[in-house]
């Protein structure tokens, strides 16, 4: 039988008293009803941008689907932070899958880190003065650990032959060789402020190499003209530098040393200064592997894994801005 999954508080929620939280903070840095807005392609038996908040609650506390869905219908606070009142229903585990699913389908993700993003600006919770972005890649492992499958069908009696060998049925991710290490998966670029905040996202397959690669994720970025890009040796070439000049973008990849030569005094002193800035968007994948669990996809294939990315990034940028915000007005609420 269907549930009711009225949201609109009842006679139960006015009697109860929610403590506040960092979460009633967060509720006034953002222009949530813009996301909800841009979410309405989205919707289901449940309101999106309810579903979108468990989704960074989940991100926040490290939860699976099951234990986010049976946290938020017992905790105040997260039911509070979500819009769910006590007496109506809530969303189950596959409930929210269907929704994340939603969200890939529609194409919904990547507006959402850029809505996210105009948000904070618009609040003036953006602190960095855009003089230059930091970009680099991560390797992200698969969800499926790679094994040897044979397919072979049937050509005569008895006789089978083999049509096709098969690594993982994550299909998508491919094998890459970083040191001594081989890893199955993907690679993700991600271009940040001066202080580490994540501005665009990119995604690929673990195979495809930084160089190629480099004009699309800047693309991505949505650049303004006369930004400095700062990234590493591995998009170091005179296609990239001339894409850079005729995007009218300053040039700030770290130089190769030639073959066989000494690399030039001013191009070590040049590539030193370099890394003295870039270090935040590593500081930002440190953060993300290690709190967030990003050193390992969730799901299946590179578009859900790109969401994945994403959403990951966005609950890392708020949490950095809230943090920010209550720094800066000496705040001591409960979390």
């Amino acid at each position: 039988m269907r549930v009711s999954t009225n949201q609109h508080p009842g006679f139960s929620d006015k009697l109860v008293s929610i403590p506040e939280s960092n979460y009633d903070l967060l509720s006034g840095l953002i222009d949530w009803h813009e996301i909800s807005r841009h979410l309405e392609l989205a919707r289901g038996d449940y309101d999106p941008l309810s579903l979108f908040k468990m989704m960074l609650i989940q991100t926040w506390q490290h939860m699976s689907d099951q234990s986010v869905a049976d946290a938020v219908g017992r905790d105040l606070v997260y039911m509070k932070f979500c819009g769910f009142s006590l007496e109506g229903a809530k969303p189950d585990a596959s409930t929210l899958c269907r929704f994340r699913n939603r969200l890939v389908a529609q194409g919904l993700v990547d507006k959402l880190l850029l809505t996210i993003n105009n948000s904070l600006n618009a609040n003036g919770l953006k602190l960095s003065d855009g003089k230059y972005v930091s970009s680099d890649a991560t390797l992200i492992q698969s969800a499926r650990r790679p094994r040897k499958r044979y397919e072979s069908k049937e050509a005569e009696p008895d006789t089978y032959e083999s049509t096709e060998m098969e690594y993982s049925d994550d299909r998508d991710a491919s094998w890459v060789k970083k040191g001594d290490k081989f890893v199955y998966g993907y690679s993700a670029t991600v271009t940040t402020d001066e202080l580490g905040m994540v501005e665009a996202v990119s995604s690929y397959p673990a195979n495809k190499s930084e160089m190629g690669r480099f004009p699309d994720s800047i693309n991505d970025a949505n650049l303004k003209p006369g930004q400095k890009v700062l990234y590493d040796k591995g998009a170091c070439s005179k296609t990239n530098q001339a894409f850079l000049k005729e995007n009218k973008l300053r040039d700030g990849i770290m130089r190769k040393k030639p073959k066989g030569k000494a690399m030039w005094h001013w191009n070590r002193l040049r590539n030193k200064l370099i890394s003295r800035r870039r270090f935040v968007t590593g500081r930002t994948f440190g953060t993300l592997k290690r709190t967030y669990g990003l050193s390992r996809a969730r799901y299946l294939g590179l578009v859900k894994t790109h969401a994945e990315v994403i959403v990951k990034s966005v609950a890392y940028k708020l949490k950095r801005a809230l943090n920010y915000f209550i720094k800066s007005r000496d705040y001591c609420v409960q979390n």
